[in-house]
């Protein structure tokens, strides 16, 4: 694996709001990303909904990405424009989503790289956690709902079409997600796994 970690990269948000999308997208570090990623960004979201598990599907294409908003409620113009502004002849949009008690949590983005692959059949590696908000001293109404996370990876050439997510969710248990075209499998484990054959950098939380 070759891999950023990125300690959570969050979207700039309106201040005092929940993690909803509004904010704007968050460019990633390019420095150490592998040779085969030019570059990502990512945008949070959240929906009333209550998610029973961590869940994660890439978005190839302009229709699909179109079918996902269309579902939503009213989505804030910056995730639209976050879509919209997605070239999908050189990038795809993963889609990461899972429960939280309350609408100050988020969903954060830990690391980005790839998975090779001997049969030349990489993987884009994700690793994510579902991470509260408020401080302290910061009274958040107990309410469910889901906290998502849309990642913009841009390929120097062809995007990958296979996907491997690792979700920590709101009670620190890892959720292992691989998907390939419509296919999904998933496994679980008590703390997050590594993956062998891979490389990690590293980028800043906020």
């Amino acid at each position: 694996m070759i891999a950023l970690s990125a300690g959570c990269l969050s979207g700039d948000e309106d201040e005092g709001s929940p993690d909803d999308g509004t904010g704007d997208p968050e460019d990633g570090e390019t420095d150490d990303l592998p040779d085969a990623l030019a570059s990502y960004e990512t945008q949070p979201f959240q929906s009333p909904d209550r998610t029973t598990s961590p869940s994660a599907e890439l978005i190839h294409d302009r229709d699909a990405a179109d079918d996902w908003l269309d579902v939503r409620d009213s989505p804030p113009e910056s995730l639209t424009d976050f879509i919209e502004d997605t070239d999908f002849e050189v990038a795809v949009l993963a889609k990461l989503e899972a429960g939280a008690p309350s609408p100050c949590h988020e969903m954060g983005l830990e690391s980005i790289g790839i998975d090779e692959s001997e049969e030349n059949d990489d993987s884009l590696a994700l690793r994510a956690a579902v991470q509260e908000t408020a401080d302290e001293k910061e009274a958040c109404a107990t309410q469910e709902v889901t906290v998502g996370r849309l990642v913009r990876a841009t390929f120097e050439s062809e995007p990958l079409s296979k996907l491997s997510v690792s979700i920590r969710d709101r009670h620190g248990q890892s959720h292992g997600i691989a998907t390939a075209s419509e296919s999904v499998s998933e496994s679980t484990s008590g703390n997050d796994g590594g993956t062998d054959n891979a490389t990690e950098s590293d980028a800043d939380s906020e």
